[in-house]
């Protein structure tokens, strides 16, 4: 055990007289110890931080009040012993426990331990929810609300030890802003994923069909739609019914009489033709356009083997041109040219690049026809004044900015226009009749 100077000088001086021989061998053992203790403890208070100084203080005291008591009980018992016989250097009993008291000290020197208290900011996760809905394709998602990620700030507790964290905890945060939930729809309907449509969509009917005002075969029929035609799709009942709109009429189809463009690819060709062709009728309206695409025009042209100059086939384009300039239906001023004409194979259409006879009168009809510069200035020409005079009202603005006179109006349809146009009285079934044929080979 060690002791303090002070103390060490105080018990030398009670033994110096009584026992400077006997305890010779004592001292110079324990002085030996001493020196080692102090010269190891010396290394190690180098060493420690703040922390171990006040527990190496402690254990210090402990050992120094340990040795205080060890030395008093001995020399109390020298005391006792004076007279009697000096036997012995000293005697020691074994401690059948020892404590290692050094390895608790280095222990406590080697380890340093620390907490540290910090803020962190942090993100709050948002919930998704999922919403099915039997009016889109199945499988398909569609996000309605974009989820918002929340803020938050947490208070954490770090301890470590020889600056190695060996745990952390929140002990408290605070929330700045609370996430918002994701929502997406889900959808479930197995018939929009098979058409590959959705609701607002078209579908077309591959038959004449009855529009059902309820969902029932036996319900009352509001309208019969027109093969091939396209309805948009406003609902899916369930696997048999859908509900759709066909003009001003809502109601409801049964799904096998329903096909769509990736069933059916050309159905949109088809639903597109099938407009054209049920508008023709002896009363068509002949001062709104046919719906001929200029693709159409070249199509039925190019394949009539009447046209043996070529003329109708080279000037297919002037045609379509003078539908889109003057609003008015060109089948029917193409159907006027084959009739007048009679294929573009007349002297006044070879000669006079005239194929209406556009200005002839019956007494002269060739000295008396127009000459054009060209067949398709010859076609600009009347379609311009068929458009003014026969087809329009007066004062009807035409698509080329031109106002009509209507001064030969009559209605406008191919009967209305044969009331002025011609003396013949069957030219307006004649030309009906080539434009039935035109339109045929759609």
């Amino acid at each position: 055990m060690t002791s303090n100077n002070s103390h060490q000088k105080s018990l030398s001086e009670v033994f110096k007289e009584l026992e400077q021989t006997r305890n010779r061998q004592v001292e110079t053992y324990n002085n030996i110890n001493k020196q080692k203790e102090e010269t190891s403890f010396l290394f190690h208070v180098k060493h420690r931080t703040k922390m171990d100084n006040i527990k190496l203080i402690l254990i210090v005291l402990i050992i120094l009040l340990s040795f205080s008591m060890f030395s008093s009980n001995y020399i109390f018992a020298k005391d006792l012993e004076i007279d009697e016989e000096k036997k012995a250097i000293g005697s020691f009993e074994k401690n059948e426990e020892p404590c290692d008291v050094y390895a608790i000290i280095s222990e406590n020197i080697s380890s340093t331990y620390q907490k540290e208290i910090f803020d962190r900011d942090e993100e709050i996760e948002f919930e998704t929810e999922y919403i099915e809905n039997k009016n889109m394709p199945k499988d398909e998602i569609n996000v309605i609300q974009n989820g918002i990620v929340g803020n938050k700030r947490v208070t954490y507790v770090r301890s470590y030890e020889n600056h190695r964290i060996t745990e952390e905890n929140s002990i408290g945060e605070t929330i700045f802003s609370e996430p918002q939930k994701e929502i997406i729809e889900v959808g479930t309907s197995e018939l929009l994923k098979q058409y590959n449509i959705h609701i607002n969509d078209k579908l077309y009917v591959s038959q004449d069909i009855e529009l059902r005002e309820i969902a029932n075969s036996e319900g009352t029929a509001l309208t019969t739609i027109p093969a091939y035609y396209d309805v948009k799709t406003l609902e899916i009942v369930d696997d048999l019914w859908v509900k759709v709109e066909y003009e001003e009429f809502s109601g409801y189809i049964l799904c096998e009489f329903l096909t769509s463009e990736t069933l059916t690819p050309e159905i949109v060709e088809i639903c597109r033709k099938a407009k054209i062709l049920n508008r023709v009728n002896f009363d068509i309206p002949l001062n709104e356009p046919s719906g001929l695409l200029e693709s159409d025009y070249q199509k039925i042209l190019s394949a009539q083997i009447q046209d043996t100059n070529n003329v109708f086939k080279e000037n297919y384009k002037a045609f379509y041109d003078a539908e889109q300039k003057y609003g008015i239906n060109g089948v029917f001023l193409l159907s006027i040219a084959i009739h007048e004409s009679n294929w573009g194979r007349s002297l006044i259409a070879t000669n006079k690049f005239n194929l209406f006879g556009f200005g002839a009168y019956d007494s002269s009809p060739y000295e008396s026809a127009v000459t054009f510069e060209s067949y398709a200035n010859g076609i600009d020409t009347v379609a311009c004044w068929l458009a003014s005079k026969y087809l329009n009202s007066a004062g009807t603005v035409l698509n080329s900015g031109d106002v009509a006179s209507g001064t030969y109006f009559n209605g406008p349809t191919v009967s209305g226009v044969n009331t002025r146009y011609a003396s013949d009285t069957e030219w307006a079934n004649k030309v009906y009749n080539t434009m039935k044929n035109i339109y045929s080979a759609l």
